[in-house]
This record gives structure tokens, C-alpha cells and sequence, in this order.
């Protein structure tokens, strides 16, 4: 009988690797899914009035009663909105981020956020409108974002660092441009207006949830039927060519469904900072690539926006604040760290 070979020996060790880090990935995730269910049931149960999360589970088989009104017509909508905007808003991020191959390479940072405010600002100061103008408003102006960054970098240098630089730039320039439209406005639209660019969730309820719900789930659907695309990026351009990915069909499908994401809960919430940067990185803890870390990047994304919102709903007492203050510092003490620990390996 032969004995085990060196490479036996080798490819031995890389499958018990693999199990392992499989096992250690499967109760993470778990874990995580258990993290974002509490954070869904504190959602409907902590409030001006306290209820048992006993109590909140009974209230969703009710038919009728204030308990019901509760947690069904009031805590529901917007407990729903903070776990599948923070999806949403994570995943976006994570394509960004594998197309720019740059840690930085979020929404919020490249200006997409900003300017779907200034789409909104524009349909809000011009003539207000309804809710879903406001809202088609917010989504081409994701777009329109998008289309200008990309028409700057392009055929320049290193994209990952050149698209955050010029995302910045073109960040900077709408927020001077949301200032000036907010100063020109009528008051009560500039104070209006001002409030929901303070990205809130306060008011959300079933009229203004139920549609940008529907929408962000099918295209979070869609978006995992494409991980093969994003999975291609990873390894880039050539090698994703050699294997048959059409590369630049697949990048131009992919930001078009993190524009949309971006775009759809820009148009219910306002702007929210600090998910779509932060969620991709804490889910690379979890699991390092594939559809794994997928899942894991939207269940991270949706505990940390639900998470945000139960601090901002209760930090001060009888004060909500708006979630998106909340993510706002959380998310510039988590850039400090990631600036601080990149020039680190870089230097």
C-alpha cells in the first residue's frame, strides 16, 4: 500500500481548512440572523408603551384591539422599513465596493446618496408634488449621479481611488447646491425638506412603506440571482473575461441595481450615511466571499440600521431623534478607524 503522498497530505489539510471555516461561517451567519430578529422584535415592542415580546407576537395574529394598533399599524411599517432599507442599503454598498475594489467605495461617500437629495430637493422646491414624484425625483437623481461620476473618471488612472476622489468632489458640489435650493425655498418646504434630509424613519408608515418595500425586495432578489457577476469582478477584469463573464454588461447591471436600492430608500428615508460603508466590511468577519457573504452583508446592514433607529427612537426621552444622525456618527468614528488602519498596512 502506498504511502500518503506530500500533496496528499496538503490537499488534506486545505479541505479540513475549508469545513471548518464553513462551520465557523454557518454559526456566525446564524448568529446574525438571531442578532437582526432581536432587533426586529425590540423594534415593535419598545416604545411609549413597553410590551413583552410575548405579547408582540400575539399582536401580529390579532384582528383588532389597541395592542394590535400597536405594533401592527404603527411599530410594524417602520421595524420592516429599518431591516430591509438596511439590507438594501448594505448590498449597494458591497457592489460599489467590489467594482471599485476600494474599502471607501460606498454611496454615501461617492455622492450617489447626495445627489438622489438633490433629485428629491428639486421636485420639492419646485412645485412639491406627491410622495411618489418626490420619489421618482430622489431615484433619477441617483442616476444622473451615477452617470456624472462615471463620465469623469472615465479613461483616467486607477479607478478605485479616482472614482472616491471624484465622488467626494461631486458630493461636495450638490451638497452646496442642496444648501443654496433649501435657501431659496418657500419655509415651510425648506423646513420640511430639511427634516427628511436628516434621513428619518419617524412617520414611516404602510401608505409610505408598503410599494419602496416591494420594490427594494425584488431587487434584492434580483441582485442575488447576479452574484455570479459580482463574483467575476472579484477576480477581475481578464481573468472574469477568460471564464465567459461579460464584464462590462455585468458592472453596468449591477450598478444599476445598487442606484436603484440606493435611490428607493433615499426616496422614503432621506439620506443615510455609514451602512453601506461599514456593513461589508463587519460581514467579511462573517464570510469572506460568494453568496455567504451576501447574505451576510444584508443581515449585517439590517441590524446595524435597526440597531440605529431603537437608539434614535430612545437615547433622549421623549425625543426621537433621526436615524440617520444616529448612523451619521457612527459611521465618521468608523471612517476615522478604516483611514487610520489602511495608511497603517500602507505604510
Amino acid at each position: 500500500m502506498n504511502a500518503p503522498t506530500r500533496t496528499g497530505f496538503r490537499n488534506a489539510d486545505i479541505r479540513r481548512a475549508r469545513r471548518s471555516l464553513g462551520r465557523r461561517s454557518r454559526w456566525a451567519m446564524g448568529l446574525l440572523g438571531a442578532a437582526v430578529l432581536a432587533s426586529f422584535l425590540a423594534s415593535l415592542s419598545i416604545g411609549d408603551t413597553v410590551l413583552s415580546p410575548i405579547r408582540v407576537i400575539q399582536a401580529l395574529f390579532e384582528t383588532q384591539g389597541g395592542v394590535r394598533m400597536v405594533v401592527v399599524d404603527w411599530r410594524l411599517p417602520r421595524a420592516l422599513a429599518a431591516v430591509v432599507f438596511g439590507a438594501a442599503l448594505a448590498l449597494s454598498g458591497t457592489v460599489f465596493q467590489t467594482i471599485t475594489r476600494n474599502p471607501l467605495g460606498s454611496p454615501d461617500v461617492i455622492g450617489l446618496t447626495t445627489g438622489a437629495y438633490t433629485g428629491a430637493l428639486i421636485i420639492m422646491t419646485t412645485g412639491g408634488g406627491s410622495g411618489l414624484t418626490v420619489a421618482i425625483g430622489a431615484i433619477l437623481g441617483g442616476f444622473a449621479t451615477a452617470a456624472l461620476v462615471a463620465l469623469l473618471v472615465a479613461g483616467r488612472g486607477s479607478l478605485g481611488y479616482r472614482i472616491v476622489i471624484v465622488g467626494i468632489g461631486v458630493s461636495a458640489v450638490l451638497a452646496a447646491l442642496n444648501a443654496w435650493m433649501l435657501l431659496r425655498a418657500r419655509l415651510e418646504v425648506a423646513v420640511s425638506a430639511a427634516i427628511w434630509g436628516a434621513g428619518s424613519l419617524n412617520g414611516v408608515g404602510w401608505k409610505q412603506a408598503a410599494l419602496p418595500l416591494l420594490v427594494v425586495s425584488v431587487l434584492i432578489v434580483v441582485l442575488l440571482l447576479a452574484r455570479r457577476g459580482l463574483r467575476l469582478i472579484e477576480l477581475g477584469d481578464d481573468l472574469g473575461a477568460s471564464l465567459g463573464g461579460r464584464m462590462g454588461f455585468a458592472k453596468i447591471g449591477l450598478v444599476a441595481i445598487a442606484v436603484g436600492l440606493t435611490g428607493v430608500v433615499t426616496a422614503v428615508m432621506g439620506p443615510i450615511a455609514f451602512i453601506s460603508l461599514a456593513a461589508p466590511h463587519l460581514a467579511r468577519l462573517v464570510a469572506k466571499n460568494g453568496t455567504a457573504h451576501l447574505v451576510a452583508t444584508a443581515l449585517m446592514g439590517a441590524m446595524l440600521l435597526s440597531l440605529a433607529d431603537i437608539i434614535g427612537q430612545n437615547l433622549v426621552p421623549g425625543h426621537a431623534l433621526p436615524v440617520g444622525v444616529v448612523t451619521l456618527v457612527l459611521g465618521g468614528v468608523y471612517l476615522i478607524f478604516l483611514v487610520v488602519r489602511t495608511a497603517r498596512r500602507r505604510y
